[in-house]
């Protein structure tokens, strides 16, 4: 379940040796004409550097997909260099102003550019028709993390009758930008947090689990009571993964009648799932108390629910006393 390129570009670096991408042109009888990158004016002198950017993207791409998330980070910073060396013309490319090819790969490298113009960029680009490219600059915008990104933009995406790249990649830009919000004293408003919470309400139980995965990662992110009961459902989910996010945002949030509900997943999870859960609950646990487990309070919980179900019951009586 990738977190980047949705349709990084209709490949500059394919798109080299089949006829079928490229950038449109006009033909006759109102069809369009496709020119691959190297023989269309408008790509051909930026078409190294696109293509050197593109490889860098895709393979940034396929170190967070195998959790290698250092090595991503270390790579990070080269793909800024390389987009900042050039920025006008990114900027350009994203706009349409150099085909289509140019467009896919400018709004996806625009998620690393310094410059802060860069959002209102993407801004324009997640309004549009085009599913696809809409989908690359939600998962550009999440990337920056900007703060200054319009919540209200991206929650008007949320939802079940959006393109499929939108409805799976909004919801986690949300989440990047409300924690981003959060980080920089920027809270959202309330009614801002309930139209949100509904957005995503209809799309938590949505056919495609990346949407559902996506869902779990934006309402760790909310403030607002009401996401427990959707959180609650997530952690059912038949996708593990799915599972995994809905229990660690229960963490995050940190409320209590979230707690049964992860330990209840420990006792339905497979063997080697396990160890996950039980360390979204030692990190659960020590938020609820006010401080970590000791070395030893984790080794005589195990892996089993019954003792963190005593756990918790001893706790919620030190709360009433």
């Amino acid at each position: 379940m990738r977190a980047l390129l949705v349709v990084l570009v209709v490949s500059l670096l394919s798109g080299c040796r089949s006829s079928n991408t490229g950038s449109a042109r006009s033909a006759g009888q109102g069809k369009e004409e496709v020119l691959r990158p190297q023989q269309d004016p408008q790509v051909r002198p930026y078409l190294e550097q696109f293509a050197r950017v593109e490889a860098m993207l895709l393979r940034w791409d396929s170190l967070r997909a195998n959790g290698r998330n250092p090595e991503a980070s270390a790579l990070a910073p080269s793909i800024t260099q390389a987009v900042d060396a050039d920025y006008p013309t990114y900027e350009r490319a994203a706009r349409g102003e150099l085909g289509l090819h140019a467009r896919y790969l400018a709004v996806s490298a625009l998620g690393f550019a310094s410059s802060p113009r860069a959002t209102a960029v993407l801004q324009e680009q997640v309004a549009g028709r085009d599913g696809r490219l809409a989908g690359n600059a939600f998962i550009a915008l999440g990337v920056r993390a900007d703060p200054n990104t319009s919540v209200d933009l991206i929650i008007a995406r949320i939802g079940p009758t959006q393109p499929l790249e939108v409805k799976r990649y909004a919801p986690l830009a949300l989440g990047k930008v409300l924690d981003a919000r959060a980080a920089a004293g920027m809270p959202v408003s309330q009614g801002q947090e309930r139209q949100a919470m509904a957005r995503l309400g209809a799309i938590v139980v949505d056919p495609d689990p990346i949407t559902r995965l996506h869902v779990a990662k934006a309402l760790s992110a909310m403030r607002i009571r009401g996401t427990y009961d959707y959180l609650r459902v997530l952690t059912g989910d038949p996708v593990m993964r799915v599972r995994w996010a809905a229990a660690a945002a229960l963490e995050r949030q940190g409320e209590p009648q979230g707690f049964a509900a992860v330990v209840k997943l420990l006792s339905e999870v497979a063997p080697e799932s396990k160890p996950v859960i039980r360390d979204i609950l030692i990190s659960y646990a020590g938020r609820l108390q006010g401080r970590p487990l000791t070395p030893g309070e984790i080794e005589s919980m195990g892996i089993g629910p019954r003792a963190w179900s005593h756990w918790f019951a001893t706790w919620q009586r030190t709360q009433k006393a």
